[in-house]
């Protein structure tokens, strides 16, 4: 026998990953690397999991206890001399996992991203349809 309160909860599941979906317009791109983040004076390294345009979803330490509510730093080194600075902001913290969206990322950053999700995403339209709503 279901109950409603379990068909409720089914739905309102269904929904939320829907809207998630919906919402969602980036094109995400698996990129599993260690990202360094400073906010305040905490400092601690991320396992980067997919990338966008738009931000990422990392995996923080456990039992990190910090105010996600302030923008922090972040830097991914993608060699020697080629990395990725920014600001952001953590929007999300679900299943142990953090959404991340850029607040400031300067010139030469945005530049090695978008490099970074061409050199790894099998759709260059939806890449340049992307770089275009960026504006």
């Amino acid at each position: 026998m279901v109950t409603i309160s379990a068909l409720l909860h089914k739905w309102t599941n269904k929904l939320n990953k829907t809207e998630q979906t919906e919402r969602r317009s980036y094109n995400r791109i698996p990129f599993n690397a260690e990202i360094l983040m400073q906010c305040g004076n905490e400092e601690w390294s991320c396992n980067l999991i997919d990338i966008s345009l738009k931000g990422m979803l990392v995996e923080p330490p456990e039992n990190l206890e910090i105010d996600i509510t302030k923008p922090c730093g972040m830097a991914l080194f993608l060699s020697d001399d080629i990395s990725i600075h920014a600001r952001v902001n953590i929007i999300r913290s679900q299943d142990g996992n953090w959404g991340l969206k850029w607040l400031q990322i300067d010139a030469n950053s945005l530049q090695h991203l978008r490099r970074l999700i061409e050199l790894n995403n099998n759709d260059p339209a939806m890449l340049k349809r992307e770089i275009s709503e960026l504006g």
